[in-house]
């Protein structure tokens, strides 16, 4: 099963990588897209385009593309997910690249230094959904989120788990899940 793990956030030494790392690491497997190298355009300066993708751009269509199963990883800025995963949607999901959300389970992640996460987890779901919906697409957003809180205690900068019971329980139980909703999902592919 191909894996992609977007980490959502712009930030030099940002929180989010330390969970995609982890991610990676846990299912010994996964190609990590690192936002800090993130050069989108914003929607005032147009679109992408298919014909003069920058490496960057190149690397995050085709691990979305390869993989079947998806982790979007975003950190909760004012109860929302990054500027930068909200305009990665919107410039990719629509009439150049919709194809490559098509075939996906879709996990999301909320990654917090304090005790947030939930909102951007939860509304990155429903914004999939929308997608796969609008666009007829053969894709589930899995109803499992991630709250990664208290994250700089719970994960190293290398991503390692550090000695916290609860929450290496609920990651392991989050990711068990999502590759159980994935295998059943591309069973037939």
């Amino acid at each position: 099963m191909n894996i992609g793990i977007l980490s959502g956030s712009a930030r030099k030494g940002n929180n989010t990588v330390r969970v995609a790392h982890a991610i990676k690491m846990a299912l010994n497997a996964g190609e990590i897209v690192d936002f800090q190298e993130y050069d989108l355009p914003n929607f005032s300066e147009g679109w992408v385009d298919p014909k003069a993708e920058t490496p960057f751009q190149k690397h995050l269509i085709k691990t979305v593309n390869d993989c079947d199963l998806l982790f979007v990883l975003t950190p909760e800025y004012n109860w929302f997910p990054s500027a930068e995963i909200i305009n990665t949607i919107h410039q990719l999901a629509g009439a150049n690249y919709k194809h490559i959300f098509d075939n996906k389970v879709v996990a999301t992640v909320g990654v917090s230094t304090g005790r947030g996460g939930r909102m951007p987890a939860v509304q990155l779901g429903y914004v999939f959904n929308k997608i796969f919906n609008v666009f007829d697409l053969n894709s589930i957003t899995s109803p499992r989120t991630f709250e990664a809180q208290e994250v700089t205690k719970c994960i190293d900068k290398d991503g390692n788990l550090l000695e916290n019971e609860m929450f290496n329980q609920g990651f392991k139980d989050f990711l068990d899940y999502s590759l159980k909703v994935a295998k059943r999902w591309h069973v037939n592919s």
